[in-house]
């Protein structure tokens, strides 16, 4: 049924962890470590930026129980949802059967940028579901192992024993959050607290 031209636009509302996100995400390397990690264990990348998130301003690590709160919030909306929507859009990539590809790649890149809305939906569930006030006193070299500490807790919850490969894309993904270490201290202390 036709519901006319008018464009809806989420309003959402402002939140730090989605601003670290997309300045994170946006920065080279990230999207590309991202997507490795994500395809290789099939894991949440939200949950991960959010787990980066905590650490990187100064709300600290999380412990077990709170690792699996956070995960079970999001859950069913990741699994149902956004994973839906996506597994639509990469399927209309490069066209769908008879379906022309000048129709079919404008409404790919529509479904584009609603799964990004669903993510954002998603990230403000995790931002809702721990609430802690950051310590701005908290050292950069404190917060960074606050940050894989989480990932760590993470990759643990879900069933992951990151390796030597892991641990770089996780300092690639936290690199930019921590841009006033070098990258390669970054990388050493990635892999002294992720793998085992």
């Amino acid at each position: 049924m036709p519901v006319g031209r008018d464009k809806v636009a989420a309003d959402f509302p402002d939140h730090p962890f989605w601003d670290f996100s997309l300045r994170v995400y946006g920065s080279d390397g990230v999207p590309a470590a991202c997507l490795v990690l994500q395809e290789r264990y099939e894991i949440d990348v939200n949950v991960l930026l959010y787990c980066c998130w905590l650490g990187a301003s100064g709300r600290g690590a999380l412990d077990g129980g709170e690792i699996a709160r956070v995960c079970e919030t999001v859950a069913e909306w990741h699994r149902d949802v956004v994973r839906g929507v996506r597994a639509v859009r990469q399927r209309l990539k490069g066209g769908l059967g008879a379906a022309p590809l000048e129709l079919s790649e404008p409404l790919r890149r529509r479904i584009a940028k609603i799964e990004v809305d669903l993510e954002h939906v998603e990230q403000l569930m995790l931002a809702g579901s721990l609430v802690r006030e950051a310590d701005a006193g908290r050292g950069e070299a404190d917060r960074l192992a606050d940050a894989l500490d989480n990932c760590g807790a993470f990759f643990a919850a879900a069933g992951i024993a990151p390796d030597a490969a892991d641990a770089a894309e996780t300092a690639a993904i936290l690199g930019p959050a921590f841009a006033g270490l070098p990258a390669a201290s970054v990388a050493a202390a990635a892999r002294a607290r992720l793998v085992a």
